[in-house]
């Protein structure tokens, strides 16, 4: 009786041990495959939450601080009085980092989280990735990276004046996401909509999206609220809640980054009550543009008279104090916001005064005329800019002609031309006082490129570059044109900042066109094989063939490599040919969806690119679609079963469902230590059972 009694005591003790853990592996699975990628703040489901699992609601204004101050003061003290907890900090890639340094600083000193916007992409698309080149920049990196405990990064404000197509907005904010993630960022990001911020439906579509293609599923997405009543008439109201509650039923982690009561041109009139309402009802949150002042179309959108809390105009008071729904009302600052010691301010580091042009150099910077330009973006003017990543480039015939004004008539003692690959094989150097009657300086025959300095003794005002005999097909091409007064004055340093060390003009450029599957539709345990279109958009062709690496959700896991050349203008069709494993297809550990992404030239792997191009920023493109695996087709099916059309793909919902994480724990791969966990429980059982036999033996 005794034994049996110690039997069921041992065993009960063994299983639930085991139990306990096989409860703890099951409630720890983590919500993201990468662990430690949050520094600070967080993005889950629709919210944003604090490193110590706080829900955080953005409720603060928008602040030209580029624009006025630089370093936020006087603003910010006056902000905090409405209560906010964040303050939007309009910038500009001209913001040096020492000045972007202090201004963070100042706000979170003001219990302010500080939330930086890049401004040069205001309308313009193109320049997205000119806000990325200001983020990864080495000196601006370290000074994100020294406040990313508390940080927010708007990637780049309003990018596209129109409508980007989804194609082209996912793949163009793709590349930027993983640009900034590669080095080194991981604070939420926040991508605006296009069409100026306003196209919601954009968002909507497209947000689910990038939020899979992001390795730390850390986004937010701001909808910029111009939406007067001029445009929709009283409709509009019901086009915010409308919008509003859609983004909700999406799961979509939104926050409404500007409105007013009016807007630009002080078009009539936005329903700024309406939304302040509706986003307090939702949990979104909401920054009015902004406080002002420096609205120079429309002042009336300026929050305050001069800047102050008690200049507060009407519609402003109403938004920051009186209404319900007010940010006084509705905001709350984070307790380790409120309870932290302010941080020293840096010490702003002084300008320094360019130095002035070495004497003797008389072309920098002078006007220009020129017979022709290939292009717009290649003026005449880049070839006295002193810098070698601009040019100007003519058009494709003969003869073309460049011409410098020096203001006035001056000795000229040395000339030289900086060759881009497309030269001038024959011309003339001349001089003028007037800019009418001409006097040949050098007639060159055999030019070869490259830099062709010329020794002569001359006045006048007007000095040209006449191209008799192009050098190449293309036309002539000019990085640098430097007329000076001395022989002896040394060569400049030109600024080559910003691009490769080598001119674009002869260089290939490729793209990934398109991303896809052998497999339709591809099936768990049967393998993926990803294909990618490849176009040279360049040049010039690529002669010692390339790489293309396929990723899904962040992880390379396969490659393609091929030694044919390919020729400007043309595409090849590449399918994966090798793997991390030395398998060329890809073997999931369960169903999708999964977003898959091409990057062509070498990357991910951070070594430098084989290819030198002419942009290294577009290497990059995710599928139009997500890769939804199907479950494989047991072995054991009946035959009438098994020969059934397989169900097609089924596109996922936008609403991305990822389990919470709990702050402050740290969050394990669930292949390295739960499989622990589950062995460690296994064993307990094992024990258990032994223990059980044993005592009944002895029975």
């Amino acid at each position: 009786m005794n034994h049996r009694r110690l039997f069921w005591r041992w065993s009960w003790v063994f299983l639930t041990a085991a139990f306990g853990l096989l409860l703890l592996v099951s409630s720890r699975v983590p919500a993201t495959a990468q662990t430690g990628q949050y520094p600070g703040f967080r993005v889950e489901g629709r919210y944003l939450y604090d490193r110590f699992g706080n829900k955080v609601i953005l409720y603060g204004v928008n602040k030209m601080v580029i624009y006025t101050d630089r370093d936020g003061i006087p603003a910010f003290p006056e902000i905090a009085q409405t209560g906010a907890n964040v303050v939007r900090i309009v910038w500009l890639a001209e913001g040096s980092a020492e000045e972007l340094d202090i201004a963070i600083t100042n706000a979170i000193n003001h219990q302010l989280i500080p939330m930086v916007d890049c401004h040069d992409s205001t309308g313009e698309w193109d320049n997205l990735q000119v806000c990325v080149d200001y983020w990864v920049r080495p000196d601006v990196l370290a000074v994100l990276k020294k406040h990313e405990t508390y940080l927010l990064i708007n990637i780049a404000n309003e990018a596209g004046e129109n409508t980007i197509p989804d194609d082209q907005y996912r793949a163009g904010y793709a590349l930027a996401i993983w640009r900034m993630r590669a080095a080194g960022i991981h604070v939420p990001l926040i991508i605006d909509s296009s069409r100026w911020g306003q196209d919601i439906d954009g968002l909507q579509d497209n947000g689910p999206y990038l939020i899979q293609v992001d390795p730390d599923h850390n986004l937010m997405f701001s909808i910029h609220m111009w939406w007067p009543s001029a445009w929709r008439g009283q409709g509009v109201t019901q086009f915010v809640i409308d919008e509003i509650k859609e983004s909700v039923d999406l799961d979509l982690p939104l926050i409404v980054g500007e409105f007013a009561h009016k807007g630009p041109g002080c078009s009539c009139c936005i329903p700024y009550q309406t939304i302040i309402e509706q986003c307090a009802l939702n949990e979104i949150g909401y920054l009015p543009w902004s406080w002002g002042p420096g609205n120079s179309d429309c002042a009336e959108m300026d929050m305050t008279e001069d800047g102050t809390f008690d200049t507060l105009h009407a519609w402003g008071l109403e938004v920051a104090i009186t209404s319900t729904y007010s940010i006084r009302n509705l905001a709350v600052r984070p307790e380790w916001i409120v309870a932290a010691t302010p941080i020293p301010t840096p010490t702003p580091v002084p300008t320094p005064t360019p130095l002035p042009a070495p004497t003797g150099i008389l072309s920098t910077g002078q006007p220009v005329e020129v017979s022709s330009m290939e292009s717009s973006n290649m003026p005449g003017e880049n070839a006295v800019d002193g810098r070698l990543n601009s040019r100007w480039s003519s058009a494709y015939t003969d003869p073309q002609s460049i011409t410098i004004d020096l203001g006035e008539i001056r000795d000229i003692a040395r000339i030289v031309l900086v060759w881009e690959a497309a030269y001038g094989k024959e011309y003339k150097l001349q001089v003028s006082d007037e800019g009418e009657t001409w006097a040949d300086l050098v007639h060159e025959t055999a030019g070869d490129g490259g830099q062709d300095e010329h020794l002569i003794h001359a006045r006048g005002r007007y000095v040209r570059m006449v191209g008799l005999k192009r050098g190449t097909e293309w036309g002539y091409s000019l990085w640098e044109f430097w007329i000076f007064d001395r022989a002896d004055t040394p060569l400049p340093e030109p600024d080559v900042i910003g691009d490769a060390t080598a001119p674009a003009d002869m260089r290939p450029d490729l793209v990934v066109s398109k991303v896809a599957w052998v497999e339709d539709p591809p099936a768990k345990d049967k393998g993926v094989t990803f294909r990618a279109v490849i176009k040279n958009v360049g040049s010039a062709a690529v002669l010692g063939g390339f790489r293309c690496g396929f990723l899904v959700d962040g992880e390379l896991v396969s490659w393609v490599e091929t030694a044919y050349p390919l020729s400007p203008g043309t595409e090849m069709l590449l399918v994966a040919n090798n793997g991390p494993d030395g398998n060329a297809r890809w073997e999931p550990d369960d169903t999708g969806p999964f977003v898959v992404l091409a990057w062509v030239d070498d990357a991910p792997e951070g070594g430098a690119s084989r290819v030198d191009e002419s942009n290294e920023h577009n290497n990059m493109q995710t599928s139009s679609d997500y890769v939804r695996l199907q479950k494989p087709i047991p072995t054991d099916t009946p035959t009438q079963q098994a020969t059934q059309t397989p169900s097609p793909t089924v596109r996922p919902q936008p609403a991305v469902e990822r389990t919470p994480i709990v702050p402050e724990t740290p969050k394990a791969s669930f292949p390295a230590r739960n499989i622990a966990l589950i062995g460690g429980a296994g064993i307990l059982v094992v024990i258990a059972a032994v223990a059980g036999l044993v005592l009944r033996r002895r029975r």
